[in-house]
């Protein structure tokens, strides 16, 4: 732990920077945007000054895991009669991602912190895109597309599922520099 270190906060609750910390690219963070994620989480944090390279500190991060379960269904409908059917289709997803992080120390080399592993996840819903009932409702005016009625919070499995990857990439980092905290408290 930090405080086994001699890193410590000056108080309970202090705003005061820790130190400088330099957050390498994340492993397996494709597009970059988990990395991107945890650079915005610490440095709206002010508990930590955040430089590119040559920090008091250096931020470890690889993804160790990244799966996406379905959690949530409906049964599906016959396309000519509206009928239902027996067999049942996926409509709710969870997306987890599990991280490895270890912060060192960057003169000594020494592990501060780690390495621990860390979960972020987010559930999300999305519509059939080969049921016309998932794509299009009936009203009097006439056939109108679930998109324009629900102002776009349904999407396709493919949208819906890059969507909620910033939702987890945003709960990863957050739970990463939230254990950086309490670890070095």
């Amino acid at each position: 732990m930090c405080g086994g270190c001699g890193y410590r906060f000056q108080g309970e609750g202090s705003d005061q920077v820790i130190a400088s910390i330099s957050v390498p690219y994340v492993k397996g963070d494709i597009d970059g945007l988990l990395t991107e994620e945890l650079i915005r989480t610490l440095v709206e944090t002010g508990r930590f000054d955040y430089t590119s390279s040559g920090g008091e500190w250096t931020l470890l991060v690889s993804v160790i895991g990244d799966g996406d379960e379905r959690i949530g269904y409906r049964y599906d409908r016959n396309p000519t009669t509206g009928k239902r059917r027996d067999n049942i289709v996926g409509t709710e997803n969870r997306r987890t991602l599990i991280c490895e992080m270890k912060l060192i120390d960057t003169a000594s080399e020494e592990i501060i912190l780690g390495p621990l592993v860390i979960k972020g996840q987010s559930e999300y819903d999305y519509v059939d895109s080969n049921s016309i009932y998932d794509l299009v409702t009936f009203t009097p005016q006439g056939p109108q597309t679930v998109i324009e009625v629900s102002l776009g919070q349904l999407d396709s499995i493919e949208g819906a599922h890059d969507d909620a990857t910033v939702v987890a990439f945003r709960s990863l980092a957050q739970k990463i520099v939230d254990g950086l905290i309490m670890g070095c408290d």
